[in-house]
C-alpha cells in the first residue's frame, strides 16, 4: 500500500508542477498549432473517476491562469480541454493561435453544444461559465467532451 500512496504523491507533485510552471506567450514572435498539456502520463484517470476528476479540476486551474496571463492581450487564440471518451490519459487541455503550420480558428464538424451535463462533470462546472460539447465516437455510447470556458479566447465552431 505505501508503493502506492508514495507513487500517487510522487504523480500530483509532477500535476502540480506543471500548473506551477504553466505559462502562455502571446508575443507577436510566438505561436501554437494544437500546443496542448497531457497532466496523466501514469494512467491513474483511466483506474478511478476520483482521479480523473481531480484532474479535471486541475485543467480547470490552467484556464484559471491562462485567463490571467492573456488579460492584456488582444491577440486571438482558442483553448479548450478535451476528455477522451475511452480513456483519462488521452484527455488534455489545448491552446491555440495563428501559426504557419495549421488553420486557425479551429474548427470541428462533429461538436455538438449545449448537452446535458456528462456525469463525470457534475458538480465540477459552472455551466454558467462554461460551454461543453460532445464529440460522436465510433461507438454509439462512447463520446468524448469539449469544454471551454466563457470568454476565454474563440470558440470552437462547427462548419
Amino acid at each position: 500500500m505505501k508503493k502506492i500512496t508514495r507513487d500517487l504523491k510522487k504523480h500530483y507533485r509532477s500535476v502540480e508542477r506543471d500548473l506551477r510552471d504553466f505559462n502562455v506567450d502571446l508575443s507577436e514572435e510566438s505561436w501554437y498549432g494544437m500546443w496542448h498539456i497531457h497532466l496523466d502520463w501514469d494512467g491513474i484517470t483511466s483506474v478511478s473517476d476520483k482521479h480523473r476528476k481531480i484532474h479535471i479540476l486541475y485543467y480547470l486551474k490552467i484556464f484559471e491562469k491562462i485567463d490571467k496571463q492573456t488579460k492584456e492581450n488582444k491577440r486571438n487564440f482558442q483553448t479548450w480541454i478535451y476528455l477522451d471518451g475511452y480513456e483519462g490519459v488521452d484527455d488534455a487541455l489545448y491552446f491555440h493561435t495563428e501559426n504557419p503550420e495549421s488553420e486557425f480558428p479551429y474548427w470541428l464538424d462533429s461538436i455538438e453544444w449545449n448537452i446535458e451535463i456528462p456525469p463525470i462533470l457534475i458538480g465540477l462546472l459552472d455551466l454558467s461559465k462554461f460551454n461543453i460539447g460532445t464529440l460522436k465516437g465510433k461507438e454509439e455510447n462512447v463520446h468524448s467532451y469539449i469544454i471551454q470556458k466563457k470568454g476565454l479566447g474563440l470558440k470552437i465552431k462547427t462548419r
